[in-house]
């Protein structure tokens, strides 16, 4: 595999593991990972992670259109049931409600997330984030976002409560993390 074919393009590492990376890669040649790391072979880089052209069972290219979006972007991960994946593929969900965890609190304005169907991992949706609600709790949250952006429809509107939220947080989670709505626009 020609490993400098990847080089500032959006890509999918699958590593000899299992493990799969999605990002804008950087090539090194041999001569220089064997002068910066001190072993003389061909590597790729995303983000802060460097594989080895022996540690890379596969490489594709991402999707059109992704690779100049993502340049200086963080990628993120999240897995989401078929259900709300599906809204959002659809356009009809554009806020995601997650708890306000030390993971979440990497997320920035401009960031992609890379949502993944639970039912399907190669199943997967981009999307850049565009704002940030931070609540104290999913009560406060459900009085100030738009439910309809969140994962409701009008038939489920009137019955929407926040103790829907319970099903994935306990209270003494959202309790000690709160709670954070993501809006995002698809890519």
């Amino acid at each position: 595999m020609d490993l400098s074919f990847f080089d500032g393009k959006g890509v999918r590492l699958t590593l000899t593991n299992g493990d799969r990376f999605d990002g804008v890669c950087l090539h090194f040649n041999a001569e220089y990972m064997l002068a910066e790391y001190g072993r003389e072979e061909e590597a790729l880089q995303i983000d802060d992670w460097v594989f080895y052209q022996s540690q890379i069972e596969d490489a594709a290219l991402l999707p059109d259109g992704l690779p100049r979006l993502w340049l200086n972007r963080t990628l993120h991960r999240m897995r989401l049931a078929p259900a709300p994946f599906g809204l959002i593929e659809r356009g009809e969900k554009t806020i995601e409600l997650r708890l306000n965890d030390e993971k979440r609190r990497n997320i920035a304005i401009g960031d992609i997330i890379r949502f993944e169907n639970t039912a399907d991992e190669e199943d997967a949706i981009y999307v850049s984030v565009k704002a940030l609600y931070p609540f104290s709790s999913f009560e406060e949250l459900y009085r100030a976002l738009p439910l309809e952006k969140c994962g409701y429809t009008p038939e489920t509107l009137p019955c929407a409560s926040p103790r829907d939220m319970d099903a994935y947080y306990t209270a003494g989670e959202q309790q000690q993390f709160g709670v954070l709505g993501i809006e995002f626009d698809l890519l």
